[in-house]
């Protein structure tokens, strides 16, 4: 088997000497700038990829912040426009007999009544106003004008025994909230995330 010998010369002069340290010093300096080339790329791809990176979190949080805000208004302003109506509850009326013993004879007998059986507080009223605001805005309202005490009682007792006698009570709405207008949020999101990239 042919052996392979490496010969190494030595220099003959000085000016070779000189040239071979000077071919040295440009391969050590191509080495550094390689080297330091190697780690800028290392620094350089690592920034990048973490900003696209960043970039797609924020967009992502972004999304969800937006539909978190667009649900809560959209809660807010369902609950003002449900809140802006009268809600009315119906309950039993005064008996017959309590509004007999509530207008007893020789109270005004021979004077105009106003029935009111469905109002916010059924009962008989001389005063046409005063039986108006015993249903001003009540639903299915029931006022009637009667010649005296006598008819407006037996008025009274007929609307009673056939169900139509009712204390109506309201609950008024609460003061309605503007509605919200959506406003986009001034966001900075980091989203941590860490790019470890080896180059050999």
């Amino acid at each position: 088997m042919a052996q392979t010998h490496t010969a190494i010369n030595d220099a003959s002069s000085d000016d070779e000497l000189a040239s071979l340290l000077s071919t040295l010093a440009a391969l050590s300096k191509i080495g550094l700038e390689m080297a330091r080339h190697s780690i800028d790329v290392t620094d350089v791809i690592p920034r990048v990829i973490r900003s696209q990176v960043d970039a797609q979190v924020r967009a992502q949080l972004d999304a969800a912040v937006d539909a978190a805000v667009d649900a809560a208004l959209g809660a807010v302003n369902a609950s003002s426009a449900a809140a802006s109506t009268t809600t009315f509850y119906k309950s039993a009326a005064p008996t017959p007999e309590a509004m007999e013993a509530r207008y007893p004879p020789g109270n005004n007998d021979d004077v105009p009544h106003y029935v009111v059986a469905i109002g916010r507080r059924p009962g008989l009223y001389i005063s046409s106003q005063e039986a108006e605001d015993q249903v001003c805005g009540v639903p299915d309202m029931s006022r009637k004008k009667k010649d005296n005490r006598v008819e407006a009682l037996l008025y009274y007792r007929g609307l009673y025994n056939t169900g139509r006698a009712m204390t109506v009570s309201e609950i008024q709405p609460v003061p309605a909230v503007p509605a919200v207008p959506r406003a986009g949020p001034s966001r900075s999101y980091s989203s941590g995330v860490k790019v470890s990239i080896t180059i050999g």
